[in-house]
């Protein structure tokens, strides 16, 4: 039989996990998540754990981007009505636009200057 303190521990333990998850949106979470998934198997190229911070990050601001892009309003149609393909596709494009813009702002080469 358990201890009555190992049980209000483990009450409390679920009742907070519960109110943690209660915020959670979670239609913006999966479409997060496959986005993410997307980004991570189709660049083989990158060794894994470079791929897996890309992972966390495409995942993080995919999901923390999806109420922004949910609400963007073109000649007054709404693309994205739902959390989740906004959370995909922002997802999916965080990281290639990132990566794209510092690749931009790089010092570009000097040439010619090797030849007489």
């Amino acid at each position: 039989m358990s201890e009555p303190s190992g049980v209000v521990v483990a009450g409390a333990v679920g009742v907070g996990v519960a109110g943690v998850l209660a915020g959670v949106n979670t239609e913006a979470a999966v479409g997060a998540l496959f986005g993410a998934l997307l980004y991570f198997t189709t660049t083989r190229e990158l060794p894994l754990w470079q791929r897996g911070l890309f992972f966390l990050t495409s995942f993080v601001m995919g999901y923390l981007l999806s109420p922004a892009v949910g609400d963007l309003e073109v000649m007054g149609v709404h693309p994205f009505a739902f959390p989740g393909p906004a959370a995909f596709i922002c997802s999916v494009l965080v990281v290639t636009l990132s990566l794209n813009a510092i690749k931009r702002g790089a010092l570009p080469t000097q040439r010619g200057q090797a030849d007489g």
